[in-house]
């Protein structure tokens, strides 16, 4: 016997079951994830800008000696 689930998808937060027509199961989830999003966007201009100056010390310092 093979059990079949209805067509569906999952929250992009949590994972829990929702309709194809849904991204997210509850509202809660959705602002969950767009704190995540904006978290992980600040992370990544932070390495980006951390590189760039850790980069440029090193040159100057090359430079100097």
């Amino acid at each position: 016997m093979t059990l079949r689930l209805p067509e569906h998808d999952h929250c992009r937060a949590c994972g829990d079951p929702v309709p194809f027509e849904q991204a997210y199961c509850s509202e809660d989830c959705y602002w969950k994830d767009q704190a995540r999003i904006k978290k992980e966007r600040r992370d990544n201009i932070l390495f980006a800008v951390l590189t760039v100056a850790s980069v440029s010390a090193i040159a100057a310092a090359g430079i100097l000696l």
